[in-house]
């Protein structure tokens, strides 16, 4: 084998183990392009106490809608670690090591104790463990007047000061596929590269105005409404300008509207309000 060969395979395993390495998944991400959720389970502690009935299911409820956690209620996680769950729990009466150790068994990262007990009034308290030493990671306790029962709005306020702002933050993918290769994308004003593009992972719920563009084809405009944890897919069909397309025709144009994609599963479809444009029609799934 010449020196000019060798320089050749060495070049050529170098540039695969670049590649495997581009190509590698991410730890923290899953498969759709979301990072992975941490998972949370809510437990309940009543030390003597049969105010806010459920008030641990309803914490949990909350942090399902506000955050991009996987969230175990109790009987979530009584259904994994099993009928003794609320022995267990006042067992341990309230010791972060001991409830770290139910943590474990049920597969989470990190427990919410909802602590209920009575002193005058309602005494709420909502403690944030870490599974895998037993860390108290953060507490929250307030008191309430025994006729009150603590709207969603109180109970996310307390969540706001237990858990880090980021767990707050939600995702969904923005999945735009078009015909042409090498037209430029901008999502939301910013420009995001050319077609073929990777999916992208932007901040839910929100609303984008999505642009495809390139020289000699008739330009693309839609505005995408993202669902959080949610994959909205966009197929744009870029037709030459020199080609009169079936969108541009008059019956078409009547009936243009813009596309709001909703979580609700199915097909969604939508032109520009622009006639002038010419802007092509987006279609696509919503997963």
């Amino acid at each position: 084998m010449t020196r000019h060969q060798i320089h050749l395979l060495l070049r050529l395993v170098l540039i695969s183990m670049f590649a495997w390495v581009l190509l590698a998944p991410s730890k923290h991400a899953s498969a759709d392009g979301l990072p992975r959720k941490r998972k949370v389970a809510i437990l309940e502690y009543r030390s003597g106490s049969s105010a806010l009935p459920l008030l641990a299911n309803r914490v949990a409820d909350v942090l399902r809608t506000a955050t991009a956690l996987d969230v175990l209620g109790p009987d979530q996680t009584r259904a994994i670690v099993g009928p003794g769950l609320d022995e267990a729990i006042v067992k341990c009466a309230g010791t972060a090591d001991c409830l770290a150790r139910i943590g474990q068994k049920a597969g989470v990262a990190e427990l919410v104790l909802v602590g209920v007990s009575e002193f005058g009034g309602v005494i709420v308290t909502l403690q944030r463990i870490n599974s895998r030493n037993g860390d108290v990671a953060g507490r929250v306790a307030d008191s309430l007047d025994s006729s009150n029962t603590p709207t969603n709005e109180q109970l996310l306020a307390y969540l706001s000061r237990l858990l880090p702002p980021n767990d707050f933050l939600q995702f969904g993918v923005l999945d735009i596929v078009a015909n042409v290769a090498g037209a430029s994308v901008t999502v939301g004003g910013t420009k995001r590269g050319a077609t073929p593009l990777p999916a992208l992972r932007v901040d839910a719920p929100a609303t984008y105005d999505v642009k495809i563009e390139k020289s000699g084809y008739v330009p693309f405009r839609a505005t995408i409404q993202v669902p959080p944890e949610g994959t909205v897919q966009v197929k744009a069909e870029l037709a030459l300008r020199t080609q009169r397309a079936w969108y541009t025709r008059w019956w078409v144009l009547a009936g243009a509207g813009v596309i709001v994609a909703s979580a609700t599963a199915g097909v969604i479809y939508a032109t520009s309000t622009d006639a002038a444009s010419n802007s092509v029609p987006v279609s696509g799934t919503i997963k």
